[in-house]
């Protein structure tokens, strides 16, 4: 059977060990670990992983940091596997190209969780799938409280605020989506346009208050 390549980015060294204790007793599984992101971008994003395994709350960097880099091959595939819970770190991965989300708790069932990603699946605890499916059921419209009406973003208008809330300039989001830096703020322009906004702080206030993210 080939060997499949693993790299885990994971700080806390006890559960690293436990995690790697599962993982090795397939003997297929070539594993590779890092104590950061850092770490790894220093040592371990020049080879190309069947599989990377990675937590969230990550000292420096974050997780969420290294799926948006991690993800711009668009074949890669990768596993978050965490104790955070927030919506927010959990849609944020799944946004940001992670195949899976399972809790820490939860290595009893991993290696069907790695075979099923590795095959083009993908995998999520039964708590995220229902935050997912409560998520799809929000309305699809919004309108503001003092009567004025707010237009639907576009998809990839959403996927630009997503990334404003996140923290990405316009620079980084052109890279991410390969187009130019004058395409991505003409974008903003529409999104400012839209939510009848000026600034960037009232753009992520009504953006909130429609449940836009």
């Amino acid at each position: 059977m080939k060997s499949i390549s693993i790299g885990i980015i994971e700080d806390n060294v006890d559960f690293l060990q436990s995690l790697c204790g599962v993982l090795k007793q397939n003997s297929h599984l070539n594993l590779v670990t890092w104590n950061s992101a850092e770490d790894f971008w220093t040592n371990g994003q020049s080879r190309e992983w069947d599989l990377l395994i990675l937590d969230i709350g990550l000292p420096g960097m974050s997780g969420i940091d290294v799926l948006k880099t991690y993800h711009t091959v668009e074949s890669r595939k990768s596993l978050v596997i965490s104790a955070l819970q927030t919506d927010d770190a959990i849609f944020s991965a799944l946004r940001n190209g992670a195949s899976g989300y399972i809790w820490k708790s939860e290595l009893d069932s991993l290696p069907e969780t790695i075979q099923t990603i590795l095959e083009g699946g993908s995998v999520i605890s039964p708590s995220i799938a229902a935050k997912v499916l409560l998520s799809f059921r929000k309305p699809q419209t919004f309108s503001d409280p003092s009567g004025v009406g707010v237009e639907v973003l576009t998809p990839r208008e959403r996927q630009i605020l997503e990334l404003i809330v996140e923290g990405d300039n316009p620079n980084q989001i052109a890279s991410l989506f390969g187009t130019t830096v004058g395409t991505v703020r003409q974008q903003i322009k529409a999104i400012y346009k839209k939510l009848q906004v000026n600034t960037r702080v009232q753009m992520l206030k009504k953006a909130r208050q429609f449940g836009i993210f």
